[in-house]
């Protein structure tokens, strides 16, 4: 089965459009190296999927701080993988809707969703919250199964988009510890952090101990490092 057919889109919803990086270049206040990311490391845009009521049996979602008329299925083919995030953020703001975001390297794909919220300043922006994303997975991946929108709540294009990401969010943490069926994608997001910003305190004081001259203060560091790694130890037990 193709990996789009595990999403179960209906064919009302499909495009098929080529989106021209001019798009980027003419709309988005693109750096030289911004630029670059484009003209290098993509090779084709492809807007694959447009879910909105026109198409699916799916109403608007709108309240104070989001504004969710539509929801966009993208495939980007890219020629490596390079700051595939800052490439993500491009997109996501230049094209203002919630968004799947599929990046396509030979035969494998990284996903990268992020709710987003009405910008307060100007209504004709967006602020992209927290990005959630995958490592390069093949298209036997158990999360493709996870992501068939059939399972989802179509109450709202919010409360689909919410499911998505829930679904990353679960899926990632899976790939590290075991859990349990009963984990939120707001309990997974959590448990992501934690794990990160511990992984990331561990870095930095293994680096200190490389420069550190002092017995003593190594012996402070490692004992710092064995703490932290506890720590993480008791979160993969959860």
């Amino acid at each position: 089965m193709h990996l789009y057919e595990k999403l179960s889109i209906p064919k009302s919803c499909e495009v098929g459009n080529t989106i021209y990086k001019k798009l980027f270049y003419e709309n988005a206040d693109l750096a030289s190296s911004d630029k670059a990311l484009f003209t290098e490391g993509i090779s084709k845009i492809t807007w694959l999927y447009c879910l909105k009521p026109e198409t699916i049996n799916i109403q608007p979602y709108k309240d104070d701080t989001r504004d969710y008329p539509e929801i966009e299925v993208i495939e980007v083919e890219v020629t490596k993988d390079y700051k595939l995030k800052r490439i993500a953020e491009i997109i996501m703001r230049t094209i203002p809707y919630p968004m799947l975001l599929i990046f396509k390297l030979e035969d494998m794909v990284q996903l990268y969703v992020a709710h987003q919220r009405v910008n307060q300043s100007d209504s004709s922006k967006n602020t992209i919250e927290e990005f959630i994303s995958t490592e390069w997975l093949g298209g036997d991946c158990a999360l493709f199964i996870k992501l068939d929108i059939k399972q989802m709540r179509f109450a709202n294009f919010f409360a689909l988009y919410s499911d998505i990401v829930d679904a990353i969010s679960i899926y990632n943490v899976s790939c590290i510890m075991p859990v349990q069926t009963s984990l939120t994608g707001i309990e997974a997001r959590r448990l992501s952090a934690e794990i990160q910003g511990i992984e990331q305190q561990i870095t930095a004081l293994k680096a200190k101990i490389k420069s550190e001259t002092q017995f003593n203060r190594k012996m402070e560091l490692n004992i710092e490092i064995k703490r932290l790694e506890k720590e993480m130890g008791l979160l993969y037990g959860q």
